[in-house]
């Protein structure tokens, strides 16, 4: 792991089998995104055609789908990107939010997040 990097094991499964993945955990991506053979392996088809735009402001044409995923033992449906076979798997910043973790920068771990909502309610 480099300084700065978070990775974790992350389970899909699909509905030919499941697979476990170490991912990157990369906030600034959207969507996680796993590589095409992953996804194929496990019978995780494509449903859309989206575009996206990468670090470099590059704007590029991917598959979307959803799957089930596990994380430290929870499961939750996640939507996914199915990039190519030599790019980085990737946790993003939707699933971080669906499992209700954050990403502490000083230990480089997942830890519970709290939901927020910053318009104030009436009090009763």
């Amino acid at each position: 792991m480099k300084m700065g990097e978070t990775r974790v094991s992350l389970r899909l499964l699909g509905p030919r089998g499941d697979a476990e993945v170490e991912v990157l955990v990369d906030a600034g991506s959207t969507l996680t995104m796993v590589p095409s053979s992953i996804a194929e392996k496990i019978g995780i088809a494509p449903r859309y055609k989206v575009e996206v735009e990468l670090a470099d402001g590059r704007i590029v044409e991917r598959d979307e789908s959803e799957t089930t995923a596990e994380l430290n033992g929870v499961r939750n449906t996640i939507p996914l990107l199915i990039g190519r076979d030599d790019e980085q798997p990737l946790l993003g910043l939707t699933a971080l939010e669906i499992f209700r973790l954050k990403v502490n920068p000083l230990t480089q771990r997942l830890e519970p997040a709290r939901f927020i909502q910053y318009s104030l309610t009436p009090r009763a």
